[in-house]
């Protein structure tokens, strides 16, 4: 089969490899689509990814075969990632103590992805995909929950007025949810064209083009005391100092975006005001289920985010295109159909 493999920083190659041996427990998918994500861009450009590695992990396909042990699925369905098993008291994290982001793509154990035809999966991690939802919009069901997961952990209160700083697939999907978790005003703040229009066309109440206008400055004319509610979505070197600063008092930032270099950050600006951060990194497996059915229910849009689909074969330019902070694109997708 083919499959986009991890050379080194900065290469990806799309090249003849083994199909997955199946396991007992395993479904083998056909993979239809699979979504870039920022975080196997970083990798991709810092090198922080074992060479071999086969990434992808927004993804959607369709079950060709399963293990001896499989119950809850079989060939011709149509399957969207999970995240594993539904503890029924609480759902809990499976990182290690000291876990870091920055240094995921180098655990050891890790499955091959995505990026190819073919794939193996452990039948827990899993879930079919409803029919009114399709196979390209179940590929974003990954982010859409990491910003599920983002909102519910910020503990929104009706009417609460919401900054989203960065409006890529995460930032514009955290603004939706969001306003479905009852958000009042919902104010934007992003440098690229395509991405404005697209908050604007999802519900942004105004958007701000910070290379225009200084974002806390416009935040307090409008709110007069500050947001409520701050998600750092960007990581760029100012975005956490303006998220902070935007804050009324006792107000939080949630901080989902991975930056990989120092950010500014003057304390004095806002301690102040007694504000809260929290980050924000991953999901909870009952989550993905939520997520799945807002997509059913089509309370969140994913469609309007995506503006490339590409073949395997395009992926190394993909990536590179994706990294230019100039790009015209929002979310771009590999599809095998």
């Amino acid at each position: 089969m083919k499959a986009a493999v991890f050379k080194e920083k900065g290469l990806l190659q799309v090249e003849e490899v083994p199909r997955p041996v199946l396991g007992v427990n395993d479904v083998l998918l056909q993979i239809t689509h699979c979504a870039i994500c920022g975080s196997d861009l970083h990798r991709y450009h810092y090198g922080m990814m074992s060479p071999g590695t086969i990434m992808g992990h927004e993804y959607s396909g369709r079950v060709v075969e399963v293990g001896s042990n499989v119950r809850n699925f079989q060939v011709g369905d149509r399957v969207a990632p999970s995240g594993g098993k539904v503890n029924p008291i609480k759902d809990i994290f499976h990182y290690p103590p000291r876990y870091s982001a920055k240094e995921r793509g180098f655990m050891p154990g890790q499955r091959s992805g995505a990026y190819a035809e073919f794939m193996a999966v452990d039948e827990d991690r899993l879930m079919k995909i409803p029919e009114t939802v399709s196979n390209l919009e179940a590929c974003l069901l990954e982010p859409l929950t990491v910003s599920l997961h983002t909102v519910r952990l910020s503990s929104i209160k009706l009417g609460d007025r919401v900054l989203v700083i960065g409006a890529g697939p995460i930032g514009l999907l955290v603004m939706q949810c969001a306003a479905v978790a009852g958000a009042g005003d919902i104010f934007v703040s992003e440098t690229s064209l395509t991405r404005r229009k697209a908050a604007s066309l999802l519900g942004a109440d105004m958007v701000i083009d910070p290379q225009q206008e200084k974002v806390m400055e416009q935040i307090i004319r409008e709110t007069k005391f500050g947001v409520d509610l701050a998600f750092e979505c960007a990581g760029a070197n100012a975005t956490l100092q303006e998220a902070l600063g935007s804050l009324r008092v006792a107000g939080k930032v949630v901080v989902v975006a991975l930056a990989w270099e120092p950010v500014m950050c003057t304390p004095v600006d806002w301690v102040g005001r007694e504000v809260e951060m929290k980050t924000s990194y991953g999901t909870l497996a009952g989550e993905w289920y939520i997520a799945m059915k807002l997509l059913e229910k089509g309370k969140i849009q994913v469609k309007p985010i995506i503006s490339h689909l590409a073949p395997l074969e395009d992926i190394q330019d993909v990536f590179e295109r994706l990294l230019n902070p100039q790009t015209p694109w929002v979310q771009a997708v590999v599809t095998f159909e």
